[in-house]
């Protein structure tokens, strides 16, 4: 669902199912291979990335993965195809210097959580905001257990998040038991026993707020990404929130869409 908040700011909202055990397709490994390999430098000329027959040998897959994984990286802005010219990768001035990242389902959410790093501080049992709470369609007051903290990715040197994560009051004791690099609703479910269901998130383009922008060390009112994440049990309790604030020329949101044939 996609909907218009006056006239500067886009609101998408997506709903992900998360029921499955979070393993991804080999297109999928296969790209975050590859992904992994560009953002290191492996490939220094970008006119001589594999072709599809070395990359089939060499991972011991079909054409089939090997397209839908250069797919999803042309999607994301790391790679460009051409007909009868092969791959070449895009230059970092190309993709703004900033992390594309894919964040599609549940298996790109979880990928994320490993692939970067989340310096956290615990803050305790806190109301939940009125601003935040409105926003996630959601009564106020209550108390969550408050983490805050800075998102950084190997790679790039300033952060590319500021993140306030909310649990539900009656899943406290996990709460306090959380460790920072690993997805925190995914320590919620090995923790306390619940399943999350279903996972909504919202993203809107909105100017940095003071504090905001003082905690990531850019300018006041400039664009951020912000992405309020809900995670649901099977019965539409909300055990989690996540609002996170991403610099607009660090971080690129991707992903990619199949066309039903």
């Amino acid at each position: 669902m996609t909907s218009w908040k006056g006239s500067e700011f886009l609101s998408a909202t997506t709903e992900q199912a998360a029921g499955s055990s979070g393993r991804k397709h080999r297109y999928q490994e296969l790209a975050e291979d590859l992904r992994q390999g560009i953002l290191r430098g492996d490939f220094p000329d970008p006119a001589q990335f594999p072709t599809e027959s070395v990359l089939c040998a060499r991972y011991g897959v079909s054409r089939f993965t090997v397209r839908e994984a250069l797919r999803a990286l042309q999607n994301e802005g790391l790679i460009q195809r051409r007909r009868g010219s092969g791959t070449v990768i895009q230059p970092a001035s190309a993709r703004g210097g900033a992390l594309h990242q894919p964040l599609s389902n549940v298996g790109e959410i979880l990928q994320y959580a490993r692939d970067t790093e989340f310096h956290f501080t615990p803050k305790g049992m806190v109301p939940l905001p009125r601003k935040l709470a409105a926003h996630a369609g959601m009564a106020p007051g209550g108390r969550w257990y408050h983490f805050r903290g800075l998102r950084t990715s190997r790679g790039l040197k300033e952060p590319i998040a500021l993140t306030d994560a909310y649990i539900s009051q009656d899943l406290e004791a996990a709460a306090r038991e959380i460790l920072p690099n690993e997805a925190i609703f995914r320590q919620l479910e090995q923790l306390s026993g619940v399943r999350i269901a279903r996972v909504t998130q919202d993203i809107q383009a909105v100017p940095a707020s003071g504090p905001v922008a003082a905690e990531l060390g850019i300018p006041r009112r400039s664009a951020c990404l912000r992405i309020l994440r809900c995670y649901l049990d099977a019965n539409g309790r909300v055990l989690e929130l996540s609002l996170s604030h991403h610099p607009g020329n660090r971080f690129a949101y991707s992903m990619h869409i199949d066309v039903d044939k």
